[in-house]
């Protein structure tokens, strides 16, 4: 029997009312024990539940019983220890306690619930992003990714952190390479930072990419595939970002647990096969790993490139050839009978192919060649050869001296100087420094130290081998030196460091010398400092004073006994640097030169 239609819909009605009814006693019940919790009332949320029950109804009074009740005043209590401890314990106190509550907040944090109350809106709370304005509490953040690396809402607080502009914070952050939006942000700041970079702070710079880059393989890709594509768009004029690069690989091999990795990444990203038949992956994989150019690698690899050339075919990509890792073990082979009388009996078949490769690596850029520059390239190759043939193996110096018209030609050219440079490394270290032992006398200059510092200013990016052939100079102990010799050559060796801090190398060259102070006389340190100083006027960067200090206050006592022109210089330079340290040895030198009592003269 059908229902009538006026009572069908007064049933309705009272369905409808009583559902009313109901969402307003669930409004009211959730509000309520939200009212109940641990201090609701100084919860953020506890105004919006407020407006939700009264307009579901609630009363007032009900509010204010709950708010009351369940109020502990546990965060007022938490202010009143803390005024109470550094009254009786001095402000040192305070990174003590924010690390105490830093720890209760790792230790109770939980990553379900913060996931869910950021995916309903979104968004991060107001009282996080408060919290992330301070370094303080973005560090608990920091701890709570490396151990919820998988948590959405703390990648949100590192991508806010990131938007505020603190990556710098993030560069030592293992989990940092898991957040992709996070690390991107990281990366371009740090290669926007290494792009103005000079000698002085490179190094830092590096350091930083390097923290950044270098924890996970997923990353080192990326970064090695936009140092890639960079430079197949820039073409020759990318030679400065093969540092970046190389840099890069050589911390992954020497660092990482798995050295062939970097191999084959580089392999890949030159467009062959790792692991698989391609004969110029397999012959590149076998130089790096062994850092030796196996005849058998340089055939393989002679064949691709030279035959690709000759036939006129696609020519296979350059940029694994211009490797550090495979272009010094073909360099060391092809040359190193300059050097080593082990290396002087190859065949000339293999000597040929050896310098072909390092020619065709030094100038081409892998594309399809003119005729122009296929003359180039036929013009370095007999050069290579010319320059093998004609310079004389472990020369005396009538010898060496008649070489350098040709010796100043040749370094005109990159590769070339790189191989002069290696050259005289072993004119000056054969049989224990002999050269020296042999031709250094007084004062004036070895012919090989000054050639270096032609290379230095004419090739920049060889500043760091022309240092280290520097340093070893510096570093020698000649069989027979007198110590008054040992010293007139190793300020021989400071004049020309001191040139190198003029060709923007200030930086390697400061921290070297700030790092073996302890070992090196004091009055060789006096004569740095004055060396180095007579070049430059103030005001002086902080990258430059900073370890000028350090090694003026080590050689202080060598400075008061030092000659007049030396203190005088340091003198003027301390005065010119606005530190508390610099005014401080300036004040000392004062003193001494005040108290000193002036000889009679009669």
């Amino acid at each position: 029997m059908a229902t009538p239609a006026s009572e069908s819909n007064g049933s309705n009605v009272t369905n409808t009312a009583n559902n009313a009814v109901e969402r307003r006693e669930s409004i009211q019940e959730e509000s309520k024990n939200e009212f109940s919790k641990l201090d609701a009332i100084m919860e953020p949320t506890t105004g919006t539940f407020v407006e939700q029950y009264l307009g579901a109804g609630g009363a007032p009074f009900n509010i204010m019983n709950l708010l009351t009740a369940s109020y502990e005043g546990k965060a007022a209590m938490a202010n009143m220890v803390c005024r109470d401890i550094t009254d009786a314990c001095g402000a040192g106190t305070k990174p003590a306690m924010l690390e105490a509550v830093s720890r209760l907040i790792v230790g109770s944090f939980d990553a379900q619930k913060a996931d869910d109350e950021y995916s309903k809106t979104s968004q991060l709370p107001e009282y996080v992003e408060a919290m992330l304005a301070h370094q303080d509490w973005r560090k608990v953040i920091y701890r709570l990714s490396e151990r919820y690396p998988s948590s959405t809402m703390i990648s949100a607080a590192l991508q806010h952190i990131a938007d505020q502009g603190h990556q710098a914070e993030m560069t030592s952050l293992n989990s940092a390479a898991l957040h992709t939006h996070v690390f991107y942000s990281l990366l371009v700041e740090c290669f926007e930072k290494i792009s103005p970079a000079n000698e002085e702070n490179i190094e830092a710079r590096m350091e930083e990419l390097l923290g950044t880059v270098c924890r996970r393989e997923q990353t080192y890709l990326v970064a090695q595939y936009v140092l890639r594509n960079v430079q197949d768009r820039l073409g020759i004029k990318a030679v400065g970002l093969q540092r970046i690069e190389q840099r890069l690989e050589a911390y992954m091999l020497d660092n990482y647990n798995r050295p062939l990795l970097p191999i084959h990444i580089q392999v890949l990203l030159s467009g062959f096969v790792a692991g698989g038949d391609d004969k110029i992956a397999n012959a590149v994989a076998s130089i790096i790993q062994g850092a030796y150019a196996a005849p058998g690698d340089v055939i393989a690899l002679y064949n691709a490139y030279y035959g690709a050339l000759a036939g006129g075919r696609s020519m296979p990509p350059v940029h694994i050839l211009r490797s550090e890792y495979v272009l010094k073990p073909i360099l060391e082979q092809a040359f190193g009978c300059l050097w080593s009388t082990e290396l002087q009996n190859q065949r000339p078949e293999l000597v040929s192919k050896l310098i072909w490769l390092m020619a065709y690596a030094s100038l081409c850029t892998g594309g399809t060649m003119s005729d122009e520059e296929k003359e180039q390239l036929q013009g370095l190759v007999l050069q290579m050869k010319t320059m093998r043939e004609e310079l004389p193996f472990h020369p005396i110096q009538t010898h060496l001296y008649r070489a350098i018209p040709k010796v100043l030609r040749w370094i005109n050219v990159p590769v070339l100087a790189r191989v002069v440079l290696l050259w005289i490394q072993d004119v000056i270290t054969f049989d224990s420094f002999t050269y020296y032992n042999m031709y250094f006398q007084s004062s004036e200059v070895p012919v090989p130290l000054l050639l270096l510092e032609e290379i230095a200013y004419r090739h920049p990016l060889l500043k760091p081998l022309v240092f280290a052939a520097y340093k070893g100079s510096f570093e020698s102990r000649v069989p027979g030196f007198p110590p008054e010799r040992q010293l007139r050559l190793q300020k021989v060796v400071i004049n020309r460091l001191a040139v190198l801090v003029q060709l923007d190398y200030a930086g390697p060259v400061l921290n070297y010398f700030e790092s073996v102070m302890d070992s090196v006389d004091k009055t060789v340190m006096v004569y740095f400092l004055y060396r180095t100083l007579i070049q430059f006027e103030g005001p002086y960067p902080a990258q430059f004073y900073t370890p000028m200090l350090e090694i003026t206050e080590h050689a202080l006592d060598g400075i008061k006994v030092a000659k007049e022109k030396e203190k005088e210089c340091i003198c003027e330079f301390l005065g010119a640097v606005d530190s508390e340290k610099a005014r401080s040895l300036l004040a000392s030198l004062s003193v001494e030169t005040a108290t000193t009592t002036p000889l009679a003269i009669d």
